[in-house]
């Protein structure tokens, strides 16, 4: 399928006009890997901001819809959880988006202050869908990261989808918190998913000049 090829083209286009992606070699890592491969369905959010609608990419008719909105600078919700009790002003259950695919304007701001280089060894908290761990394997090769979940089954998702896409990262079902000591010492840390502190495991198994980038909850505030 050559269709989203353009799109993903179009989107680097988009990200680089932000300054979102600055670096040559990040450009042609978003410009070749699939994310639609990483998003074969979720759900389109209503005016509440809900998670309603689930558009699926198998689906002949919602097959452009889908597509567009994949390669489109949005999050896209891919799993959520009804909250008992709890409802809308039109009568629907309030639902809260437990797992979903970055922006990847946010993914390519994050993966810029990384600073990664070649031969840098990553390791990622949190691999969600796997298509951030599919850029980092399209920057540095698969050998150069590992990738940590902690719900057994978004891990076996993500396993998938990368392995149809042609990257092999080392996958890891655990708590991320404790990172890999068996990969490390590793260049970078990558969270995506958010944290009060820095662990200090995390800290233990970077090497002594690398970085970790991750999104820090203070007082409430992202």
């Amino acid at each position: 399928m050559t269709a989203w090829r353009t799109r993903a083209e179009n989107l680097v286009a988009r990200l680089a006009e932000t300054g979102a992606v600055r670096d040559r070699a990040w450009r042609a890592a978003f410009a070749g890997t699939p994310r639609h491969v990483f998003v074969p369905r979720f759900y389109a959010l209503d005016r509440y901001a809900q998670p309603r609608t689930l558009l699926d990419g198998a689906e002949p008719g919602q097959r452009e819809t889908w597509l567009d909105a994949v390669y489109s600078d949005d999050v896209l919700v891919t799993h959520f959880e009804t909250i008992d009790g709890a409802l809308l002003p039109d009568g629907q259950p309030v639902r809260i988006a437990t797992s979903s695919a970055s922006m990847p304007r946010i993914v390519a701001v994050m993966l810029d202050r990384l600073q990664v280089a070649d031969g840098h060894r990553v390791l990622e908290i949190g691999t969600g869908t796997g298509y951030n761990a599919a850029l980092l394997c399209a920057r540095l090769g698969d050998d150069k990261v590992t990738s940590v979940e902690v719900d057994p089954a978004t891990a076996a998702e993500a396993a998938g989808h990368l392995a149809e896409a042609g990257y092999r990262p080392t996958l890891v079902v655990g708590d991320g918190a404790a990172g890999h000591a068996d990969g490390a010492p590793y260049d970078r840390i990558i969270a995506t998913c958010a944290v009060s502190r820095t662990p200090a495991a995390w800290i233990e198994q970077l090497a002594d000049d690398g970085v970790i980038v991750a999104p820090l909850t203070l007082q409430g505030g992202l």
